[in-house]
């Protein structure tokens, strides 16, 4: 039978092992299973590589983590905690605080008399701005007790130029900003140490302006001040 004869009849070939009836697979003389050749047992065996992977993924370790929460239990443990004493002498990263001064205002238990640092103009405008932003809306922009929610009906706080305030260590304001006082919560998580430092810088020029005299000038400012009219 010829090639045109095999199309007429419509003749199909049959791969090889393949039973050419039903195409089933065919054996061999010693009764195995004759192996198929071509790229279906490649992609066969990539699928099966393919499902295999995505099986080993199943697990949930990552979404749901083998762990102990805060407070559990744990028996483990002679005291029956999962959660462990914190060891002595353990510092919180960036809690270290060798500085007494600069992170408490104080000296050997007593209020520091004067800044840990210079004063420089930068320091002040720093210290009026977060005055401005902490402070003013109880004392007032000029200090003298009267800010915004005082007006609504918040207790007054006493004025910055009483003479008590103006002879306290300059430690108190950096103390009372950190831990708070009276009716006024601390600060400590809202103020840095150094602008509580400018703060209470800022407190100290503004408690100056409002009871300065020509002669606290300098003799150009003196002379300014002098020639204004009166």
């Amino acid at each position: 039978m010829n090639a045109r004869e095999r199309r007429r009849i419509g003749f199909q070939p049959v791969s090889p092992g393949r039973h050419p009836a039903c195409g089933a697979l065919r054996a061999d003389e010693a009764g195995s299973p004759v192996a198929e050749t071509g790229w279906k047992p490649i992609l066969r065996r990539a699928h099966l590589a393919v499902v295999l992977l995505l099986l080993t993924a199943c697990r949930r370790d990552m979404a749901d983590q083998p762990k102990f929460k805060p407070l559990a239990a744990n028996f483990f443990f002679a005291d029956g905690a999962a959660s462990r004493p914190i060891p002595a002498h353990t510092v919180p990263r960036g809690q270290l605080r060798e500085d007494a001064l600069f992170f408490t205002g104080r000296i050997g238990g007593e209020l520091v008399k004067e800044l840990p640092s210079p004063v420089t103009l930068a320091m002040l405008e720093r210290g009026q701005e977060r005055y401005e932003i902490f402070c003013a809306v109880c004392h007032g922009a000029d200090g003298e007790g009267r800010g915004a929610v005082v007006q609504r009906g918040f207790p007054q706080p006493p004025s910055l130029h009483i003479p008590r305030l103006r002879e306290v260590p300059v430690g108190h304001f950096f103390e009372v900003i950190t831990n708070g006082f009276g009716v006024m919560y601390p600060y400590a998580s809202r103020v840095e140490p150094a602008d509580r430092w400018a703060i209470a810088a800022y407190l100290r020029a503004l408690q100056l302006s409002q009871s300065a005299t020509l002669t606290d000038a300098e003799p150009a400012a003196r002379a300014k001040l002098e020639a204004l009219p009166r």
